[in-house]
């Protein structure tokens, strides 16, 4: 079964991109494109006897040239809202619609359905990052913050709207052509770890761990912490890390492993001491054991690019290098690598274009550090665009959601709250039948507070409660 797409001839690059994820890669269905001087899109079935159609209008994707990627492009606001199909949440915000859109998502017309919405305008927007690329905002990290975002302004950062215009696509279609089938997906809560700092103690400067003591005391109130990672300290003389509180790694594997899951751990792997990035170096014996044990156990590792690498091909490449060697000497290599950038830096297309030159499956950066949510608009993986070139990439995005950082860091939630918050973001994922990128550091989980945090949280997650 397949659907002719009629629609104007404007942007095909970018039309073609938008519905290759929808309709193929999300909804499992063939379509053809017809490019014809219309000023709407118009979805038929090849074949259906009655001639139905579903009517979009085409606001995004028709844009004269001279606008494209400018202020002139951008959603008019405020947004108009929409009574969804299907229940669930009392509005739709539409990034893109027809002047003075109101009322049901769809309407009845002589020849099918009918919807003031820019659903397709919309997903690519979103998907896009079509915001980052028109404004320059950005905070002290040179990062695009989440209150900058239309999401946190119009009040749907909690929501993953592209995958809620999908839905609404799909009812249409369901309607009008009832035997079309949409595949079946399944919810997958996704635990990644970046390894900022792998230990409290080895090779780290006095005045990094004094500091760490005194959070110790003054902030965390742990004096079982300040008694292990002294003890770390005196471990490091001999390069003994297994006491180490920031060696929490079997604590997150059993974690996963207890409820079918895996982890991925992401790596830094710059080699130059001198550069303000470099952490670690995993050429060091005392990693190729701790690689092995991860690889064997069934978990995944990946590069955390370092902090300026985010606009550095070149860069990435060394660091890509430096992981696969570990690892080779660790005696193991995976067929695919993905990357998540230190600090969640990330200039669109920039970062996109240099991971994909590298060689990397998947990236897993586009989440916003200031606030949990859907930078992307979605819970599920992606083909990303380049924007400025008008090309599809084979590079895919895997959206974080929430981050551990982002609660108990920039929002000083206490573990109760945080607890809550991570529930409801992944809910959501949950009634999307997504994925739900969670991200928790090995560092933050040094005292048993905040272990049992994590165990307890991870339980509640998995089971569905």
């Amino acid at each position: 079964m397949t659907l002719v797409v009629r629609a104007p001839a404007a942007h095909e690059a970018e039309r073609r991109y938008v519905l290759d994820v929808v309709l193929t890669g999300w909804l499992g269905l063939d379509y053809r494109l017809v490019p014809e001087d219309r000023s709407d899109v118009a979805i038929e079935l090849d074949g259906d006897a009655a001639g139905l159609r579903l009517a979009l209008p085409d606001v995004l994707l028709s844009q004269p040239r001279e606008d494209w990627l400018g202020e002139r492009s951008m959603p008019i606001l405020p947004l108009a809202r929409l009574e969804p199909s299907g229940g669930g949440a009392t509005d739709l915000p539409l990034l893109y619609s027809e002047p003075g859109a109101a009322g049901p998502v769809w309407r009845l017309t002589p020849t099918g359905l009918q919807t003031p919405a820019d659903l397709f305008g919309g997903v690519f927007f979103c998907l896009t990052r079509y915001e980052e690329v028109v404004r320059g905002t950005r905070d002290r990290h040179g990062r695009f913050p989440a209150a900058a975002s239309l999401a946190a302004t119009e009040g749907f950062l909690d929501r993953p709207i592209a995958d809620e215009y999908v839905d609404q696509l799909w009812r249409g279609m369901a309607t009008l052509w009832p035997a079309l089938r949409r595949p079946a997906s399944t919810f997958r809560l996704r635990l990644t770890h970046d390894v900022d700092e792998p230990w409290s103690a080895l090779d780290r400067r006095p005045v990094a761990i004094a500091h760490g003591l005194g959070g110790d005391l003054l902030k965390r109130r742990d004096l079982v912490l300040v008694g292990r990672r002294l003890r770390a300290v005196a471990d490091a003389r001999s390069r003994r890390v297994d006491r180490d509180p920031f060696n929490t790694f079997e604590l997150l594997m059993e974690t996963s492993e207890r409820h079918g899951l895996r982890s991925l751990f992401y790596f830094m792997a710059g080699t130059t001491p001198a550069d303000a990035d470099h952490r670690y170096r995993l050429s060091d014996p005392v990693f190729a054991p701790l690689l092995r044990r991860i690889h064997e156990r069934g978990h995944e590792i990946g590069l955390h690019a370092s902090y300026g690498s985010h606009g550095s091909g070149g860069a990435l490449a060394d660091q890509l290098a430096a992981l696969r060697a570990a690892c080779q000497a660790a005696g193991f290599e995976q067929p695919t690598w993905g990357v998540r950038q230190h600090y969640l830096r990330f200039e669109n297309p920039v970062t996109w274009r240099d991971q994909e030159a590298v060689g990397f499956e998947h990236d897993s950066t586009v989440g916003f550090a200031d606030a949990a949510g859907f930078r992307a608009g979605t819970c599920r993986e992606y083909a990303v665009y380049d924007l400025p070139a008008g090309r599809p990439l084979r590079l895919r995005e895997r959206p974080l959601v929430v981050m551990d950082a982002t609660l108990f860091g920039y929002q000083r939630l206490d573990r109760d709250a945080a607890a809550m918050r991570v529930r409801a973001v992944v809910d959501a994922c949950r009634r999307q039948r997504g994925d739900a990128v969670v991200l928790y550091h090995n560092d933050a989980l040094a005292g048993e507070r905040m272990r049992a945090h994590y165990r307890e949280l991870v339980a509640d997650l998995a089971a569905g409660s």
